[in-house]
């Protein structure tokens, strides 16, 4: 997002705004940011957690995409006094060769090491010190709180969108919470532990039959001590859970927000985003083609598969588990107006909408927080993934699957009211 490849010049941009004004609150402010290596700062949570004192949005650095324009929104922002924050986890800059490589990584808060003590029984949301992020305590996920709007959902050609793409309309949503990344391996086998489900259930969810092939590709696996749960060795804790079906993902959600994860077959009181919440969380209120604006997708933007042919008679099954071309759920890329990371690309997330390719030709679209509870033979994925091109990466782009489809690169995220928060 920012060019640090000279970081004295940037540095220099950086005072020569800042110290052009006098005030006592700028000398605090410069003080702060002489403190801070600037290739920590990643999104705009990064500088929220520096600078408390700020009334720093989320749109910020998207909309002051230059250090000389952030310089100058930051000093223009209401006075406060900015007392140096004492940072749980910064933004690090990734290095090696990997997809991850140009990108930041902010802090991983989901809940991997299970605790036979452990248990879900009421579910609260702890504060950050941002009026507008959360952690939910039975996973440790960090949640952010979208606020009420009125949305404009899908696309009418204008970016690339296909039939089942519009029309194009308005949607008043209530606000709401959403994960801030896709539930993580490393969570999923925690869960796994803590719920000790029957082999049927494993079956529904994330376990494929021993005559598939994918078999090799399923990151997770019985505890070697056999109690529970745990994620393969080599595989990082916090990669996207793939290979999950929609029933899996939804039991995770409702058992996340403590509900009753046995009913993981009815999406009547599901916890995953609808295709209007997922839709507006990745666009925010400016629709556009991708979450960070119009402009074309990029290798340090989100994680696809940028040169098909080298799948071309390969089969996905030849690489090592290890080796897949996914990105940790931390990673800054596919990041939206609201500070969501992975809304483009990486794996796809599923929702709680039957998937219909028609759906918004009907007035049920428009209704006040519209999903589609109809009876159906599939369920809606957004997102794209590190298997397809960023043409399917795009906000509006929307498919659907069978709820017991699971594949390598599809994921999930939850959501719940903003009611929860009371």
């Amino acid at each position: 997002m920012f060019d640090f490849s000279c970081p004295k010049r940037t540095c220099i941009f950086w005072f020569e705004d800042l110290l052009c004004v006098h005030s006592l609150f700028l000398v605090s402010l410069a003080q702060q940011i002489h403190r801070i290596n600037l290739e920590m700062i990643g999104d705009s949570f990064e500088l929220r957690r520096e600078f408390p004192g700020l009334d720093i949005k989320p749109r910020l650095i998207f909309d002051h995409p230059s250090i000389e324009q952030l310089s100058e929104a930051i000093v223009n922002l209401p006075k406060a006094d900015v007392e140096p924050a004492v940072s749980e986890g910064t933004s690090t800059r990734l290095g090696g060769s990997t997809g991850e490589s140009s990108a930041y990584v902010s802090r991983f808060t989901q809940l991997t090491e299970y605790v036979a003590s452990d248990a879900v029984t009421t579910v609260s949301y702890e504060t950050t010190g941002m009026d507008d992020v959360f952690i939910r305590s039975s996973d440790g996920m960090e949640c952010v709180l979208i606020p009420a709007a009125c949305a404009r959902i899908g696309d009418d050609g204008k970016f690339e969108g296909g039939d089942n793409e519009g029309p194009s309309h308005e949607v008043n949503l209530e606000s709401f919470l959403m994960d801030i990344e896709p539930v993580s391996v490393g969570a999923y086998a925690r869960f796994l532990s803590m719920v000790h489900p029957s082999q049927e259930q494993l079956l529904d969810w994330c376990i494929l039959p021993e005559e598939d092939e994918r078999c090799c590709h399923i990151p997770i696996m019985r505890a070697e001590s056999g109690d529970g749960w745990q994620v393969k060795s080599g595989v990082p804790v916090s990669w996207p859970m793939i290979l999950v079906s929609w029933y899996g993902a939804n039991a995770y959600a409702l058992w996340a927000h403590g509900e009753d994860w046995s009913q993981y077959k009815s999406a009547v009181s599901s916890f995953l985003p609808t295709e209007a919440q997922w839709e507006y969380g990745a666009r925010g209120a400016n629709p556009a083609r991708f979450p960070w604006g119009n402009t074309d997708a990029s290798e340090e933007l989100l994680n696809v598969c940028w040169d098909a042919s080298v799948y071309e008679g390969v089969s996905h099954v030849a690489t090592p588990l290890t080796e897949l071309p996914l990105v940790s759920v931390n990673v800054q890329m596919g990041v939206s107006p609201f500070g969501l990371r992975g809304m483009a690309g990486n794996v796809w997330q599923w929702c709680r909408d039957t998937y219909h390719e028609n759906f918004y030709l009907s007035s049920d679209a428009s209704a006040p927080n519209a999903w589609n509870s109809e009876a159906g033979d599939a369920k809606s994925e957004r997102g794209g993934s590190w298997v397809g091109g960023p043409q399917l990466a795009r906000s509006s782009y929307r498919r659907g699957r069978i709820p017991e489809a699971k594949g390598r690169c599809l994921g999930f995220r939850c959501c719940a009211p903003s009611t929860r928060l009371a």
